[in-house]
C-alpha cells in the first residue's frame, strides 16, 4: 500500500502504505508451503519516483497514463530490466548483504492504493526464519537500497505475524474475493469503499495492497471501529467480496503487524544520504548503487518522452528498452 505524498511533505507521507499492506498480505496469504515452519517479512517500493525527484508536473504526467500502463511499465522494469535483482546483486557483490538469494526472496508487481490513488508497486517476499533465512539486518539494508535506487520518499518492510518485529505495530484487515481480482478491479473496490466511508479511501494514510484475489487494508487515521465497520459494510454489499479477518466469534476485526518505514527527504538530502547511511560506507558500493539509480531515472525519462509524444502504448508494447 505504498503511496507517496504527491506534494512535498515529511518522509512518512512519502512512504508507501500501499507497500505495507502488500507486504502484509503476501506474508499471510501467499507464503510458500514452508509457511507452517517459516515466517516472512515483506519489502515494498514503488517504481514511480518521488515528487521531489521528478517534479510535480512530471509526476502528474506519469500518473495520468493510467493504472494499466503503469502496471506494464513496472512489470518491464522488474522482470525485463531486473531492477530489484540488480540491487540485490550489487549489495551482495559488495558485501553489504550475505543472506539474500533466489531461494528465500521473490519479487512481484502488485496493485496498491493510498489516499484515493491506486498504483503498482514492487513487493519482495522475504523468508525471515528457518534454514537459509534472510537476516533482519539484510532486510533493512535491502529496503533502504531499493528506496534509494527507485528514488522513493519512503519504503516499507514488515512482518504481519510479529507485531514487535520492527519499529511499531499496525492494525490491518483483509478483504478476499471469490473470483480472480485484477489491479483495476482492486481499484474499483477501493473506490467503492470511498462511497461507504471517505475516511477509508481519501483520508490520511487510507490505503490497500492487492495480492492475488485479496486486498489488505491498513488502518488509516480513523478509529478501529470506524475502520472495521466501513470495510465490513463495503465487503457485505460488493459482489464476490468477503471480510476475512475475523475474531473467535466469527466477527470482523483487525490483526497487527510489525513495521518499519525507511525514507529520504530528497529536498534536504538530494544525494539520498538518509538511505545510504543505512546501506554501508563503501565507495564502490555507493558508486554501483548510484549507477542503478541513474538507470531508473533514465527509465523515467524515457517514459516521459513517450508521454510527451503521445506514444505511450507503442513505447511500452513495442519500443521499450532497459536503460544501459
Amino acid at each position: 500500500m505504498k503511496k507517496e505524498s504527491r506534494s512535498h511533505s515529511p518522509i512518512r507521507q512519502g512512504i508507501s502504505l500501499l507497500t505495507c499492506a502488500a507486504l502484509l498480505f503476501v506474508l499471510v496469504f501467499v507464503a510458500p508451503a514452508q509457511a507452517a515452519t517459516s515466517t516472512y517479512t515483506y519489502i515494498s517500493a514503488e517504481p514511480i519516483p518521488n515528487v521531489d525527484v521528478v517534479g510535480a508536473a512530471n509526476l502528474q504526467k506519469i500518473l495520468g497514463i493510467g493504472y494499466s500502463n503503469l502496471e506494464l511499465w513496472s512489470t518491464r522494469l522488474l522482470g525485463q530490466c531486473r531492477m530489484a535483482d540488480n540491487v540485490i546483486s550489487v549489495l551482495s557483490a559488495n558485501g553489504a548483504i550475505s543472506t539474500v538469494n533466489s531461494s528465500n526472496t521473490q519479487s512481484e508487481v502488485a496493485a496498491g492504493g493510498f489516499e484515493a490513488i491506486t498504483d503498482p508497486t514492487f513487493v519482495l517476499t522475504v523468508r525471515d526464519s528457518g534454514t537459509g533465512a534472510v537476516s533482519a539486518s539484510d532486510v533493512g539494508v535491502l529496503d533502504n537500497a531499493l528506496g534509494y535506487v527507485l528514488n522513493q520518499g519512503g519504503t516499507i518492510h514488515f512482518s504481519p505475524t510479529n507485531p514487535k518485529a520492527y519499529d511499531f505495530s499496525l492494525d490491518y484487515s483483509v478483504i478476499g474475493f471469490s473470483q480472480s481480482l485484477s489491479g483495476l478491479q482492486a481499484k474499483a473496490f477501493f473506490d467503492y469503499v470511498g462511497t461507504i466511508d471517505p475516511a477509508l479511501w481519501s483520508g490520511t494514510f487510507a490505503g490497500f495492497t492487492q495480492i492475488g484475489n485479496r486486498m489488505v487494508f491498513l488502518k488509516p487515521a480513523a478509529s478501529k471501529q470506524q475502520f472495521i465497520s466501513g470495510l465490513s459494510a463495503a465487503a457485505s454489499t460488493y459482489p464476490s467480496a468477503a471480510f476475512e479477518t475475523l475474531n473467535n466469534n466469527g466477527q470482523p476485526t483487525t490483526a497487527k503487524a510489525g513495521i518499519s518505514f525507511p525514507g529520504n527527504d530528497w529536498v534536504l538530502f538530494p544525494g539520498g544520504d538518509q538511505y545510504l547511511a543505512n546501506v554501508g560506507n563503501s565507495a564502490k558500493l555507493r558508486s554501483d548503487l548510484a549507477a542503478l539509480r541513474q538507470k531508473h531515472l533514465s527509465a523515467v525519462a524515457d517514459l516521459l518522452k513517450a508521454i510527451d509524444k503521445g506514444t505511450v502504448s507503442n513505447y511500452l508494447n513495442h519500443q521499450f528498452q532497459c536503460p544501459r
